[in-house]
């Protein structure tokens, strides 16, 4: 399930995503001259922040431009500390550009008539700070008018939704509901009520995922994915919860509980890392001990497992780092439905964190050129997985490797050190599809493996492709940016109802359909699927015969009950010529033009004209041959004569044959 969204207390953005009007600003102590004030914050400084930003914007609202704006001066400096890099006294370009087109529009609620002040009060500000000496004068007179100059795109991104982040759609929506946002009791009641909702429903409102990631994740593709069949949800919530990183998250989450502390770097104590080293079975050594020599543990950072468990929770927001302490984060209860929460770890590690990345996280020995390159190539594999099913390992890491071949320069690699790097790619593949199988997401396949000299392995082979599990978590993210139908939902219906809506759907997603529902009906499906032939339209009979053929031998009890019937008759000779339980003969039309036509209707209709010519004409004319039959073929007064004859006018090589087939198609017309 999507993960549960709930309102941060103390964060920046939920400061930010209220109206203007309800942003007021605290006058704290005096400080006398602006210059003497501390303009620089890092994360940690939230007091220190909170009480320089009341005073900036109470004096700021103390001057003539000033006096209703210093709800944006509060905003901006909000985003400058919470986003960018916290010197309230210098200011760039490329920031305004970062707030104004990409912050604002994410993540701050406003009515329209509210966009313009936006764009006035965020200039006259950068003149407030030029005019008090907080940041150089020249810099605050070039940048206000930049910022006015800016107010039609500012415009145009904040209103257009594509570029709201998750926060801001749900907001939008408890507004559209009237939840009064300075009510904690009516705001929880909406988040209780929101996360109850079906996925779709939660989807329709969050989206998949934000703007930013979609590049990685394929919105360049090239025409529609294939229609997959996704097991019921519950399936999916049992399969999430037994995947070895659902687990991971699972204790990590519980095991901060209330909060533990961190280290100056953000890091777990080295006490906690140790400790979850057995508690998550990571596998991470701690003190390891090589050649009788001790290599002593510096930082829980150091532990692989530990960190990386640590870093999918934090920027899924399971937890948080709130100053020098970890604690539950806004999706921490989505810790109770598997389903959404494996989904968000898995997103951030492969839009956010990266594998490679995070394996390389500590080197220094430049191992790590190929890196964000390898990891933003994973998500192009998981759709050609998506697509075409299992892939040989090998042949992924081929193509990774040429394709970093041809983004970077390495002509002058010597070959034996591009043989080593090579051999690092492939493992680090390797190691990457290890993740995403321990995540439930692929399954991995006759990997062989070799014991080294010095004792560790060496794989090769194997095959990769997605689980069920991964199918709907690629599926999620592919519809976003393509077409990915999902089927099944016909499962349910009779074979009548089946082929009737089946008829109306694209035919691959038609096909998808009812492969879905043989699947669930099991030996019962060919009988039923027999039995709704007899009453099913042109386009229904061509869909059902299809996937008889598709079933087999298996149908022929049923299906040979049919040859009694001159209209389906047709359709039971293409049965079982294709299944190969038919013989020649069961072709031969010698002496009756009409099944001839018929037969041969059945084949264009069932897999086109040049199949019906090449494969069908000849043995289906017997020993009239075809000449001969063409000369009668045009007296028969069926829908299909047409078609039939001017199948085999187009199609047919022999140009005496396709002569005849004309001459006779032209009798056929003009007849009457």
């Amino acid at each position: 399930m999507a993960p549960n969204l709930a309102p941060r207390a103390a964060t920046v953005v939920d400061r930010l995503i209220r109206s203007p009007a309800s942003i007021r600003s605290g006058v704290c102590a005096n400080f006398g001259s602006l210059r003497d004030v501390r303009m620089q914050f890092s994360p940690d400084d939230e007091d220190a922040f909170y009480a320089a930003r009341d005073e900036l914007v109470s004096r700021f609202e103390r001057t003539p431009g000033g006096g209703d704006l210093g709800w944006v001066a509060a905003q901006v400096l909000d985003f400058k500390w919470g986003y960018l890099d916290g010197d309230l006294s210098q200011w760039r370009m490329q920031e305004i550009e970062e707030i104004l087109l990409g912050l604002y529009p994410a993540k701050v609620m406003l009515d329209v008539d509210d966009l313009g002040l936006v764009v006035t009060g965020f200039a006259r500000f950068l003149a407030f700070l030029g005019d008090a000496g907080i940041m150089p004068e020249d810099d605050a007179a070039r940048l206000a008018p930049s910022v006015k100059r800016m107010g039609p795109q500012f415009r145009s991104a904040a209103l257009d939704e594509r570029n709201w982040s998750m926060g801001k759609r749900l907001w939008s929506v408890a507004q559209s509901e009237g939840v009064d946002p300075t009510d904690p009791g009516e705001v929880q009641r909406f988040i209780e009520d929101f996360n109850r909702r079906p996925i779709a429903d939660r989807d329709t409102v969050l989206g998949g995922l934000p703007p930013g990631h979609l590049p990685a994740l394929g919105a360049d593709l090239v025409g529609p994915l294939p229609p997959v069949v996704l097991p019921p949800t519950e399936e999916l919530e049992s399969a999430a919860s037994q995947t070895v990183w659902f687990t991971r998250l699972e204790r990590l989450v519980r095991y901060v509980g209330e909060g533990r502390p961190l280290t100056e770097r953000g890091n777990l104590k080295l006490a906690d890392g140790k400790a979850l080293v057995d508690l998550l079975e990571t596998n991470d050594r701690f003190d390891e001990e090589i050649g009788g020599r001790v290599f002593k543990t510096q930082s829980s950072a150091e532990l692989s497992g530990v960190d990386l468990t640590l870093q999918m929770a934090v920027e899924s927001e399971l937890l948080t780092r709130r100053g020098k302490k970890l604690v539950r984060g806004t999706n921490a209860d989505s810790i109770n439905e598997p389903l959404g929460a494996l989904y968000g770890a898995w997103l951030v590690l492969l839009t956010t964190i990266g594998p490679t990345q995070h394996w390389y996280r500590r080197h220094r020995y430049n191992w790590d050129w190929y890196a964000e390159e390898l990891d933003a190539s994973l998500p192009p594999v998981l759709l050609d997985l998506y697509r075409d099913g299992g892939i040989p390992i090998e042949e992924v890491c081929d193509d990774t490797w040429a394709h970093l071949e041809a983004v970077f320069d390495l002509d002058d690699v010597p070959s034996d050190k591009l043989a080593f790097h090579r051999q690092l790619v492939e493992s680090s593949l390797r190691r990457a599809f290890e993740v995403f199988a321990e995540l439930g997401m692929v399954r991995v396949a006759d990997v062989i493996e070799t014991a080294t000299e010095y004792g560790g392995r060496e794989l090769s082979g194997g095959t990769v492709e997605l689980t069920p599990l991964g199918q709907w978590a690629v599926q999620r993210i592919a519809s976003r940016v393509t077409s990915a139908p999902v089927v099944g939902e016909l499962r349910s219906l009779s074979a009548a109802e089946l082929l009737t809506a089946a008829s109306d759907i694209p035919e691959k997603e038609a096909r998808a359909e009812i492969d879905a529902w043989i699947d669930h009906r099991g030996e019962g499906a060919a009988p039923e699927l027999v039995e709704a032939l007899r009453t099913a339209d042109e386009t229904g009979r061509g869909l059902g015969f299809r996937a008889l053929i598709r079933i087999g031998p298996d149908a022929a009890p049923g299906v040979n009950r049919l040859a009694e019937d001159p209209e389906l008759a047709p359709y039971v000779t293409v049965w079982r010529i294709d299944t190969l339980t038919g013989t020649g003969d069961d072709m031969d039309c010698t002496g009756d033009p009409e099944r001839f036509v018929r037969l041969l209707g059945v084949v264009v209709e069932l897999w086109g004209p040049a199949a019906a010519v090449s494969g069908w004409a000849g043995p289906a004319a017997g020993a009239d041959g075809l000449q001969s039959m063409l000369d009668e073929a045009w007296r028969v007064k069926r829908p299909e004569t047409e078609q039939v004859l001017a199948a085999i006018g187009t199609e047919h090589p022999d140009k005496l044959i396709s002569k005849t087939a004309r001459k006779a198609l032209f009798k056929h017309r003009t007849s009457g």
